[in-house]
């Protein structure tokens, strides 16, 4: 068959250029729906998430009312995109202050003085062996439970991980030869950590940081089921269920439909985690082939 030069060679899909692979695609994809979604709540929301009918008590899903509605006659649809709202913003703040705050005890964890070190040390252990749930029950005794002690509580149990993580990819490469060269020329610790060890870290950053996005939603769904987290009559997904909780077994929307929104957030986010492991690892291989 002959050839025709001049047309031009179709290459790999564009991604495969870009390094992508399926999970991550299909994560992304998932993640961008349920984002767009809860953004737009005002626009998509059939009725306010706050309206009650009592009209209109614990009835099924129907055309009037996607997901049904809950004991008060409020319109479960609305109050799970807006639910969404606060449990993803909740779940962003706590992920992004456990991961700031544990790159910081991490990279110190690994360059830090050599008395600073051991105490990071023992820190990150005492921390990751303390259950977190007994962690939020004393501190929402002492306090009233609110947003910011959620965050807070969020924090404070996620932090250890990424400590350890950053810690561990820190030591690794303080061990290697370029960081042993900028120690001869006498260049600082701190513009090591910050200018040659840090970049390395990054990479496994993003992967730590959609897993413990996944963590975050289900902590706070976690507290605010245990009466811990948002409290009412904001909606989160978590309060949302601990409305259904006495009706699980007459009223079973009540509960399965903002838990399956869990579900399919958490899933994107671990999906997207495999995704970046997986073109982490595939650019590493390629860098050590080359």
């Amino acid at each position: 068959m002959a050839t025709h030069p001049d047309r031009p060679r179709s290459g790999p899909p564009l991604w495969r250029r870009l390094h992508l692979n399926p999970p991550l695609v299909a994560g992304a994809v998932l993640l961008t729906v349920l984002l767009l979604s809860a953004i737009a709540a005002p626009l998509l929301a059939t009725a306010g998430p706050m309206d009650i009918d009592l009209r209109a008590v614990r009835q099924a899903p129907s055309a009037a009312h996607w997901f049904g509605t809950d004991a008060v006659g409020r319109d479960l649809f609305s109050r799970v995109l807006y639910g969404g709202q606060v449990s993803l913003l909740v779940a962003g703040l706590g992920m992004m202050g456990s991961l700031s705050f544990g790159t910081l005890m991490g990279m110190l964890g690994a360059f830090g003085a050599n008395w600073v070190r051991p105490i990071i040390d023992r820190a990150i252990d005492i921390q990751l062996a303390f259950p977190y749930v007994l962690l939020a029950i004393a501190i929402t005794s002492a306090v009233k439970p609110s947003t910011p002690v959620l965050v807070l509580l969020m924090v404070l149990a996620a932090w250890a991980g990424a400590a350890r993580v950053v810690r561990a990819i820190a030591l690794q490469e303080r061990g290697k030869d370029y960081v042993k060269a900028a120690d001869v020329l006498g260049v600082s610790r701190l513009r090591i950590a910050l200018l040659h060890v840090f970049p390395t870290v990054l990479p496994s950053l993003m992967v730590l940081a959609a897993m413990q996005m996944a963590a975050m939603i289900v902590f706070e769904a976690t507290l605010s089921f245990l009466g811990m987290g948002v409290q009412p009559p904001t909606p989160s997904w978590g309060g949302i269920m601990l409305d259904g909780k006495n009706y699980i077994t007459s009223s079973w929307w009540l509960t399965a439909l903002p838990g399956l929104a869990i579900v399919l957030t958490s899933l994107s986010l671990v999906l997207i985690g495999d995704g970046l492991q997986a073109r982490t690892d595939a650019l590493r291989s390629r860098e050590g082939d080359q």
